[in-house]
């Protein structure tokens, strides 16, 4: 190959690869120009990256909790819950017995609109139960104090009460008229009563789970000492402004024999002696056999006699406290 040939081939070998390398950078200019056009212009914001400023969280109220309780307790009740932006507190509709109440949350008390002003004049209707019952003789000072202010005509008379329009929605108790019209008579161990027919069978089977217990010498001295029980009876609770369980049909007291006589309800035993009533052994205060408690509290029943002012011969239909209180 002739000299000038070589000279002529690397000439054109050099002029295509600049070509090429020209043509290479356009294109690569060309798509990093399409990607400036993609990416948004970065703005500073008072010495911040306006893509690191966020929009405002937005509130977003989370439906109570407890109410699963009550949803669990009353399966054939429906509880529409909708968080009212007015009143910034959940309303729920109450639909039962075909009519739809509306009452607000209100920290558990579920009250109506026109008393959600007077709230804390009503208690919380969840509370810690405990079917322990508790030994006086561990009581301290403070407990004692906390009990004599508790128990006092004063505090009885005055304090916040328990919230009855859920109830009244659900058993229709807003009067003595109304509640009347769902009370039945049912037999219950060998005697006879007057409830509230939501809870009529499940009383009947207590009663017969009761009577088909194995005989032990204490229940058969229960039997034995029956003397009668009592249910529905129009009235409010001693000493305070609320209505009684038994006004709703739902409160049952077994009564032995000889009660008067009998330690077996704090009332009674304060009127002989005032100072000391909180004081007196478990020993000697009449109790239902454990067994007979236990089978209450599977039905959805509380016990009185675990509470301050014990209440030995009573029971009340309670489910979504023990529901609350299994879990809490």
């Amino acid at each position: 190959m002739s000299f000038y040939r070589i000279v002529f081939s690397a000439v054109v070998f050099l002029c295509f690869s600049v070509l090429c390398a020209c043509a290479s950078r356009k294109s690569d200019g060309n798509k990093a120009s399409e990607k400036n056009q993609d990416k948004p212009e970065i703005e500073y914001i008072d010495g911040v990256l306006e893509n690191d400023l966020q929009e405002p969280a937005v509130f977003k109220p989370t439906e109570p909790e407890e109410l699963k309780y009550f949803r669990l307790a009353y399966p054939d009740v429906k509880f529409l819950a909708y968080f009212d932006e007015e009143k910034k507190d959940w309303a729920i509709l109450v639909v039962a017995n075909g009519k739809t109440t509306l009452l607000y949350w209100c920290d558990c008390r579920f009250l109506p609109e026109n008393e959600v002003q007077n709230k804390n004049s009503y208690r919380k209707m969840l509370y810690k139960y405990s079917s322990a019952v508790k030994n006086p003789e561990n009581f301290t000072e403070q407990e004692i104090s906390e009990i004599k202010t508790f128990t006092s005509k004063e505090n009885r008379t005055s304090s916040a009460i328990d919230p009855p329009f859920l109830y009244d929605a659900i058993y229709e108790s807003f009067s003595r008229q109304t509640i009347e019209r769902h009370i039945v008579k049912i037999g219950f161990l060998t005697k006879s009563m007057n409830v509230h027919d939501r809870v009529s069978e499940k009383l009947a089977a207590i009663s017969t789970k009761i009577m088909n217990l194995p005989k032990t010498p204490e229940l058969e001295k229960f039997f034995a000492t029956l003397d009668r029980t009592d249910a529905y009876v129009w009235r409010s609770v001693r000493d305070t402004q609320n209505r009684s369980f038994h006004s709703l049909g739902l409160a049952v007291d077994i009564l032995p024999k000889g009660y008067y006589q009998k330690i077996i309800y704090w009332g009674w035993e304060r009127q002989r002696k005032p100072d000391r009533w909180f004081m007196i052994p478990l020993e000697k205060r009449w109790m239902p056999p454990a067994e007979v408690r236990q089978i209450f509290a599977e039905a959805g029943f509380i016990w009185g006699g675990t509470w301050i002012v014990w209440d030995n011969m009573h029971f009340e239909y309670r489910p979504e406290i023990l529901l609350f209180s299994a879990e809490n």
